[in-house]
């Protein structure tokens, strides 16, 4: 079992990957070696761990790290939405979380969010609001978030070649940290106060205007001209492209934020949302009542039906 750093411990709003990658580095360790020590799967980094974890890896992560096993439920993405009210899962489609295509250890599509102003402090780390749709800009640097390397394009993989410790491209080996970018103008800063106010409203219990802001941008999004990705779920846009469809709905969010009411169907209002995306509806399994009907059906399926044919039931002459 890997023993416990006292000196790297999680802060508040720290994802699960990043201290694992910062407890690894502090260990002389690799990421993956660091991940076999504590008896992990070897695709253990193919996975979305900063979304969610399962029973298993959440026991040997909090035995392996030395912390209690609910400090490390609140480091996944999924613990967070919870608590506003939104209803999430395992795997499939996640409201408001970035999508991160994962594949051996590559990001088959985006990087993962982060701010070059805070991977310049020696105690860097990834942030787990860094993780929302509804974040394009850092806060406390009134900085925009980026997604990739700023000279070669290669999306930022936090976990792989110690880019997070070392805060430099894998492929370029380029600095990630204290670029020299426009800061975000006032008007964004307070549209994202209105937004985190909207946050805090469903974390005290009032998820209802949360709910109602995801419901107008996924309308919005699906069929708006404006937008390139428009057909797409908005949660799966670039940084700033999902900061041009926030800035284009700012009365209705600052409406929201000055008049919330606590909403009661709101996971029907996330289920409604997500049956905009232009995805396939699955059949449902029920028969019908009528003999008739339910009848012809299964003579559609009976139709539909081919036999396999095998060699034994070949005529060779």
């Amino acid at each position: 079992m890997v023993q416990s750093d006292a000196q790297v411990v999680p802060h508040p709003d720290e994802v699960l990957g990043s201290l694992l990658a910062r407890r690894a580095w502090r260990a002389a360790h690799g990421t993956a070696s660091f991940a076999k020590s504590m008896g992990l799967p070897w695709d253990v980094w193919c996975r979305d761990i900063d979304r969610s974890i399962n029973v298993l890896f959440l026991n040997k992560v909090a035995e392996g790290l030395g912390i209690e096993r609910e400090c490390v439920r609140t480091m996944t993405v999924n613990t967070f939405l919870s608590k506003c009210g939104v209803p999430v899962q395992a795997i499939g489609f996640e409201p408001w979380i970035t999508y991160v295509g994962l594949v051996r250890w590559k990001r088959i599509r985006y990087g993962q969010m982060y701010c070059c102003r805070c991977l310049d402090s020696p105690d860097r780390y990834l942030c787990r609001d860094w993780r929302i749709s509804t974040n394009w800009l850092c806060p406390a640097h009134s900085l925009p978030l980026q997604d990739c390397c700023p000279e070669c394009g290669k999306p930022f993989t936090p976990y792989r070649d110690d880019e997070l410790v070392l805060a430099r491209c894998g492929r370029c080996t380029t600095s990630l940290a204290g670029h020299d970018l426009q800061p975000v103008s006032d008007e964004e800063l307070e549209l994202h106060r209105h937004i985190q106010s909207i946050w805090n409203d469903a974390r005290t219990g009032r998820p209802g205007p949360l709910c109602a802001l995801y419901r107008h941008l996924s309308e919005v999004a699906v069929c708006d001209p404006r937008f390139a990705l428009a057909g797409e779920h908005w949660s799966y846009w670039r940084t700033w492209e999902r900061a041009a469809l926030l800035r284009s709905q700012e009365g209705v969010i600052v409406r929201l934020a000055s008049h919330p009411s606590r909403g009661a169907l709101v996971w029907c209002g996330y289920s409604l949302a997500c049956d905009l995306s232009a995805r396939p509806k699955r059949r449902t399994a029920s028969m019908p009542i009528d003999p008739q009907r339910r009848a012809q059906l299964l003579l559609d399926m009976a139709r539909r039906v081919r036999w396999p044919r095998r060699s034994r039931a070949r005529v060779s002459r």
